[in-house]
This record gives C-alpha cells, sequence and structure tokens, in this order.
C-alpha cells in the first residue's frame, strides 16, 4: 500500500470516481429545497443521528426537503437533543422523535420499533447510518476479537435488526408505486484494501451485499441503496487519515444526496440493490442507467468470468 501521507489531497475523490465530474459540496441537482426533491409529507427513521454525518448533513438535509416527522436514534439522549434543536431552528413545524437506543441490542432495537410504530404507522423512509470504527491494528494476528466484532455488532447487526423491524411493518403497504425506502451507509474501504480499517472495511463489504439481498427480495416494493459518503471530517476517523491531510466533503453533500435518491422513487430505482458514492454527479448516473443495469455495476462480485458460455465446443 502507498503511503499515503504522499497522495494528492483530493486522492479519495479522483481515485474513486464513476462519474466524470465529481462534488464535493452540494450541487443544484441534489438541492433539498429544490421541488425535485421535495419530502413533504414524509416520515423518517435515522441512526447514529446525534454527531457527524447524522447529525450535520443527513438530518438537516431530510428537514429541508420538507419532511413531516424524524426520528432521531442514537445512545447519547443528550447530544440528541442539541440536534433536535438545532433542526427546529431550520424547520419549527417539523415534528421530531428522539430515541436514546443502542442498535446492537436487539431488545432496545424492538422497543424502539414499538414506540415509532405506535405513533407513526407509516415511515417512509429508514436510513441505516449509525456505525463504529475500531481496528485496533493492521496485523490479522494482533487483532482482538471482540474489537474486531463490535463493528459487526454494530455496522452488521444493528443495521440488520433495524431493516428487520422497519420490514416487518411496511411490507403491509410496500407497492411498487410507493416503495419502502432504505439507505445502509457503507465506505469505500468496503472495496479498497486498508489493513488499518481491516474490521470496519469488512462489515461494510458486508453492508453492500447485504443492501443487494435486500432490494432482491422484495422485487419492486423496497427501495435498498448503499451508498459511501466519502472522506468527512468525523469523530470516527482514523487518526492515520486525519493526518495523512485529504480533503474533506461537506456532510451537506451526503444529506442532500440521500434525498435525492428517496424523493422520487422512479428515477433512483435503477440504482436498487447498487451502491454509490456521494461525490459522484447523479445526472451523469441518470445518463448512465442502461449501462448501469444491463452489465449489473456498482454491486459486490466476484472479479471473474463465469459460466460455461465461456468454454465453446
Amino acid at each position: 500500500m502507498a503511503d499515503i501521507a504522499a497522495l494528492p489531497k483530493d486522492w479519495i475523490v479522483t481515485s474513486g470516481q464513476f462519474t466524470r465530474t465529481a462534488y464535493t459540496n452540494v450541487y443544484p441537482a441534489i438541492d433539498p429545497a429544490k421541488a425535485d426533491n421535495s419530502l413533504k409529507g414524509k416520515t423518517v427513521v435515522l441512526t447514529g443521528a446525534s454527531r457527524g454525518l447524522g447529525a450535520t448533513g443527513i438530518a438537516p438535509a431530510f428537514v429541508k426537503a420538507g419532511v413531516k416527522t424524524i426520528v432521531l436514534i442514537a445512545r447519547k439522549a443528550d447530544k440528541l437533543a442539541a440536534v433536535e434543536k438545532e433542526l427546529k431552528g431550520i424547520n419549527p413545524h417539523v415534528e421530531i422523535l428522539t430515541l436514546s437506543v443502542d442498535i446492537s441490542s436487539a431488545y432496545q432495537v424492538g422497543k424502539a420499533w414499538n414506540e415509532i410504530n405506535a405513533k407513526y404507522p407509516k415511515v417512509d423512509i429508514l436510513v441505516n447510518n449509525a456505525g463504529v470504527e475500531s481496528t485496533d491494528s493492521d496485523k490479522t494476528h494482533e487483532q482482538d476479537p471482540d474489537i474486531f466484532f463490535r463493528n459487526f455488532e454494530v455496522n452488521v447487526k444493528g443495521t440488520h435488526m433495524m431493516t428487520q423491524q422497519y420490514l416487518q411493518t411496511a411490507i403491509s403497504w410496500a407497492t411498487t408505486a410507493d416503495p419502502a425506502r432504505i439507505i445502509n451507509m457503507t465506505s469505500s474501504s468496503a472495496w479498497g484494501v486498508w489493513p488499518f480499517l481491516a474490521a470496519y472495511s469488512n462489515s461494510k463489504a458486508a453492508m453492500i451485499h447485504y443492501n443487494t439481498l435486500v432490494a432482491a427480495s422484495y422485487p419492486g416494493t423496497v427501495l435498498s441503496i448503499a451508498v459511501n459518503p466519502g472522506l468527512n471530517d468525523t469523530e470516527i476517523l482514523p487518526l492515520i487519515l486525519r493526518e495523512a491531510g485529504f480533503n474533506f466533503n461537506d456532510p451537506m453533500l451526503t444529506g442532500a444526496t440521500l434525498v435525492w435518491l428517496v424523493s422520487d422513487s422512479v428515477r433512483s430505482q435503477f440504482l436498487n440493490g447498487r451502491v454509490l458514492t456521494s461525490e459522484w454527479d447523479v445526472e451523469e448516473l441518470v445518463a448512465r442507467k442502461e449501462e448501469i443495469t444491463k452489465k449489473n455495476l456498482l454491486t459486490m462480485q466476484l472479479n471473474a468470468t463465469l459460466g460455461v458460455e465461456q468454454f465453446p465446443n
């Protein structure tokens, strides 16, 4: 692996481009205030809402897009209260429910959804944003199994339990015209080879394929998209990446991208079961829709040619 400190400051963005144009800030097509991106009347549940992307990018973008209700989930109630205050400053009329939940606990997740479902029979959108990064060594033989699998407890098990609880109610109303919408946050480390992020990257790789399986399990009635937010100045950013001095994205870029993805399910249907990066130009993605679907791009696949067709008689 190259010395990351010697790489250009925009390397995180440029090395991962799928579209010719890449962004680090909100651009017109994904503007949450744009009529085409309206979420008026919608209810959204957001995990990992007390800090980082959830607090500074995703929640504000959804409120700016006009959601009727936003449910904020995280472990620390005091931090959730601060986020609620910020969101009320954007729109004093938005309805906010804050729930202190450890999403790695089946009991707490179930209890939270009982309360959510009692108040809001229809939750339109679930954003699985909560995550941890706790890799303790870049050498496999040195990694503490409990620390390693803490990433899976939150990033995989927690996401699965939130999704499962959501779908138990959503499948009763979801249709092809009005699908249940799920966003699963992942990372470019899922397809990169960064040993210092071994635990985190393995868990995020699992989430990309998990996302594909969820979409395939409910063809047409569930829109499930995995999103890599790029590099952001958050608390879980490893010191090695911070010290490398790479450029950060504006957290609102990710929030606005998510709004674009869930506001028009017909427009983003071609991305169902796939993964994308928030820096990619959504209009260029739409222009490549046929290519993406025909070649089954932006999914986790074995890098090989398979099938008997490759062996002519």
